[in-house]
């Protein structure tokens, strides 16, 4: 889900992505409340065995992927970028003065597949050393309508709408 919020000294925005890694976070104790006493007394056979790793890291590394809070701040008042990312194990955070901000744009990438191409994407800020800041570690096909309007909104906010492309 993206949230932008605008007042006079600030533009932000905000990305945040857990219902569907808190469901598969659910997934690993169903697993071992169903499987777990064959593994105490050691009844459980090879194959049981097998499912319950697999039920248990799958929804495991997929949570790890799908959880993900990330906030941008674009300050007037500071002349200062500021960015936070975290997931279940990492945090990253920072901030650059936003005259170093050369462009503010939505990446974007396509797959193929038998129902034709689709794009899926992100907001990145990319700096005048040619570093890259995304919004977000993965990209989705849902926002793309919109990262356009925020992105619109960052440039005209900042001030650089001729220079930012």
């Amino acid at each position: 889900m993206l949230v932008t919020e605008e007042d006079e000294s600030a533009y932000r925005v905000r990305s945040n992505s857990y219902v569907l890694a808190l469901v598969l976070l659910c997934l690993p104790p169903l697993m071992l409340i169903e499987l777990g006493p064959g593994v105490i007394d050691g009844s459980i056979k090879t194959g049981e065995l097998v499912g319950l790793f697999i039920g248990v890291l799958l929804p495991l590394a997929g949570a790890y992927y799908l959880f993900e809070i990330s906030s941008f701040t674009f300050s007037r008042t500071d002349g200062v970028f500021r960015w936070r990312w975290r997931n279940l194990l990492q945090k990253k955070a920072g901030e650059v003065p936003l005259t170093r901000i050369i462009k503010i744009r939505r990446d974007a990438i396509e797959s193929g597949d038998s129902g034709g191409l689709q794009y899926s994407h992100r907001l990145v800020v990319i700096l005048d050393d040619d570093t890259i800041i995304p919004l977000t570690r993965g990209y989705s096909g849902l926002h793309g309508k919109k990262l356009d309007q925020i992105v619109d909104q960052i440039r005209d906010f900042i001030g650089h709408s001729n220079t930012i492309y």
